[in-house]
């Protein structure tokens, strides 16, 4: 391995920093080097100071600060060695030391008990010191890629559960810093520690399309550079290299074959100013036929937590090739590959007022970053709405002066109303789309115009918690509800029970008494003012409440004691819907069936979708504390249909303490379709079945099971 070291590092920085700034890194190695005399990394040869240095290095590349390449290089002194913060400010300054601390793991005590509690602790801990010094990521970043880069001399296992960690965090935080770049590399990386057998086979699959068609692709890239030449002086035209893990999450998303993956040519296009990619996209228009529905401009509307800007377009040459282009500035495709640090990159664009608008945009969610934090109550909580702020955006849509707003899928109206501010948030009461009036669960359909409908006597509702998407919505209702008085939620859940119960045309005070009665024990509440104050901290669902006061419920068939799985429905008859099996904590809905009473679905269920929130689905929740509770969950296995392959699958869950409920085997020639029904503790229990599975020989995919399957499930659970 080519190792970079501490001289080469030097005679980078020297080209863009003065005399006392390479001093000041050069003495910075020094000390980390001292620090970490006489250890090695997990090869047992490469001396562990190679690590930090690496660091610095990809920070060095984007042109970084004399600060942010002592922290780089001092990154793990802390936590590693005997060396505190002090030790560091000292020479170093302060913000050196705060930078390093920022990146510092935890560690097991007497309150962080559990792995899983430092993790998600340290997160937090890193998330608060990027809100008041950003740099502290960009470290964490570069740490985390020269990590994935050096995975080879871990354990199967644990290059799988990094490669994990990296999709689930740091990929996420590439892409709302704009580092894109870092992003490829890392997905890359993770793609090829997860998938080693599989990314390989697609590498050298892609390889050998491309060099069968090198010459007609450079031929058109030679084109298209001509023809543009004409017009736009100064003009770059370049092949843009595919990303194999974007590929073959496109291929399983849109149920494309690889080999169309291929042969979706891909061509930069770089101009000088703004005005330049509006003729450049009209001179390829004229060039080859567009396709129908494939332009995005996303100059006039970027998109993106970093204020991306491109034109986008597929066309068909004359010889049938599919040519995807984008067209950008320099400066464009600068913000698109670095982000925020592009400014360092390219002191130019520093003139322009880009690094400006970028470094708002970013500033605009650093302070909704602390905003989050300050409203959590506890680690988890603030790490939940974080991976769902960070989740990546599939769905935009604009506001009616323009503005553009991306959402993970599945956001709803209520997502979209706290995206524009949180009163409004507050305050909503319906939504139009494109012209049509919405209720609040509505999902945002793609590219639709959203108006938000407020009323200032209205007010956040306890049922939004269980369809609401985003980070932001969910931390914003909570702290709202907490925030209410004993008295105004007990006030709350009254008024919300007798609205429905009046929308049902009964009214409170008529409802007999045993009914009421039999509905509190059942509920486990000794008063209607404990109920009612339930419903107004979003405890209980008041539309469902209100059926069960109605005697329109069916009950359990069984008196024996079952384990509660859904919030409020004690002495009821559930279901899991066999057509998307939800699993805790997947946000779920109540479909009320004469057969099965309350039918739970995914919210997300294309089964339920159509459906209005009206009296048959209601808003429900997992109850707390499911100890040893198993749920069925389905999967499809695609494998190559070779002798043992159902023995090494059954084995394979059967090691794992998995059951199987059911089993169909299905396809013809060499591929078959296993589908199965197991049992599992809940979503992250599934995901860590189908990681394992994905790794046995000559299984080809893992997919879970989304559609009705003739092989559902043959118990049912009761409450």
């Amino acid at each position: 391995m080519n190792i970079f070291r501490a001289q080469d590092l030097m005679r980078l920085i020297e080209r863009y920093m003065d005399e006392a700034s390479v001093r000041k890194v050069y003495d910075a190695f020094l000390l980390a080097a001292d620090a970490h005399d006489g250890v090695f990394r997990k090869d047992g040869i490469t001396p562990y100071i190679a690590h930090p240095i690496e660091v610095a290095h990809i920070l060095a590349d984007l042109h970084l600060d004399a600060d942010t390449l002592c922290a780089a290089l001092l990154h793990d002194v802390l936590e590693d060695t005997h060396y505190q913060h002090a030790d560091l400010s000292q020479p170093f300054g302060k913000a050196v030391a705060d930078l390093v601390d920022g990146v510092t793991k935890l560690e097991k005590d007497e309150v962080l008990t559990t792995k899983h509690a430092v993790t998600i602790a340290s997160y937090r801990k890193m998330m608060h010191a990027m809100t008041d010094d950003f740099r502290v990521v960009l470290i964490k970043l570069a740490d985390r890629l020269h990590n994935m880069s050096t995975l080879d001399n871990m354990k199967p296992d644990a290059r799988r559960r990094i490669a994990d960690e990296t999709f689930a965090k740091y990929i996420p935080l590439a892409r709302r810093f704009g580092m894109n770049e870092i992003r490829r590399q890392l997905q890359q990386y993770a793609f090829k520690s997860l998938y080693p057998w599989r990314s390989q086979v697609l590498e050298h699959a892609l390889e050998t399309y491309l060099e069968a068609h090198e010459q007609e692709h450079e031929t058109i890239v030679q084109q298209v550079t001509d023809t543009l030449a004409v017009s736009i002086p100064n003009v770059s035209v370049f092949m843009w290299d595919k990303n194999l893990f974007r590929m073959y999450e496109q291929c399983k998303r849109e149920g494309m074959t690889f080999h169309q993956q291929c042969g979706l040519l891909e061509i930069r296009v770089l101009v000088r100013e703004r005005n330049e990619c509006y003729r450049a996209l009209g001179i390829l228009h004229e060039l080859y036929r567009p396709r129908l529905g494939t332009l995005n401009d996303f100059i006039a509307t970027p998109k993106g937590g970093y204020g991306f800007q491109a034109l986008q377009t597929t066309v068909i040459t004359s010889a049938h090739q599919s040519v995807r282009f984008q067209i950008q500035t320099r400066d464009m495709f600068q913000v698109a590959q670095y982000g925020l640090a592009a400014q360092w990159r390219y002191p130019d664009m520093r003139t322009t007022g880009k690094a400006e608008y970028t470094q708002a945009v970013l500033g605009r969610w650093l302070a909704q970053v602390k905003e989050l934090e300050s409203q959590a109550d506890n680690p988890d909580e603030f790490y939940e709405d974080m991976q769902a702020d960070l989740f990546h955006a599939e769905v935009y849509a604009y506001t009616p002066r323009g503005d553009v707003k991306d959402f993970p899928k599945g956001a709803t109206l209520v997502d979209f109303a706290y995206a524009v501010h949180t009163q409004v948030g507050h305050h909503c009461i319906s939504a139009k789309v494109d012209g049509m009036e919405r209720p609040l669960h509505t999902r945002i359909p793609h590219m639709a115009v959203v108006e938000i409908i407020t009323d200032p006597a209205a007010s956040p509702q306890p049922s939004w918690l269980n369809f609401v998407v985003t980070g932001r919505a969910k931390s914003y209702i909570r702290t709202w509800l907490r925030l209410q008085t004993a008295e105004a939620q007990q006030s709350l859940g009254q008024e919300r029970l007798i609205s429905v119960l009046r929308g049902r045309g009964c009214d409170l005070t008529s409802l007999e008494p045993e009914r009421l009665e039999a509905t509190l024990k059942a509920s486990g509440y000794e008063t209607i003012e404990a109920l009612y104050q339930a419903i107004g901290r979003g405890d209980e669902c008041s539309k469902l409440l209100s059926e069960r006061l109605l005697g329109n419920l069916k009950g359990a068939d069984t008196k024996q004691d079952t384990p509660l799985l859904i919030k409020g429905t004690t002495g009821l008859a559930i279901k899991f819907a066999a057509c998307c099996l939800p699993l805790p904590p997947e946000n779920i809905l109540a479909r009320q069936h004469q057969q099965h009473g309350l039918e739970i679905h995914r919210a997300d269920c294309p089964h339920i979708h159509h459906l209005q929130q009206g009296d048959s689905l209601f808003s429900v929740a997992w109850a707390q504390d499911m100890v040893d509770k198993k749920f069925s969950a389905g999967i499809v296995i695609d494998v190559r249909d070779v002798r043992g392959m159902l023995h090494n699958i059954t084995k394979s869950l059967a090691d794992m303490d998995v059951n199987i409920e059911d089993l169909n085997i299905t396809g013809a020639g060499q591929v078959k379709q296993d589908t199965l029904i197991i049992q599992v503790n809940d979503l992250e229990h599934l995901q860590e079945v189908m990681r394992q599975l994905k790794h046995i020989p000559n299984v080809l995919n893992v997919s879970r099971l989304t559609k009705k399957d003739s092989h559902e499930p043959h118990h049912h659970f009761h409450d």
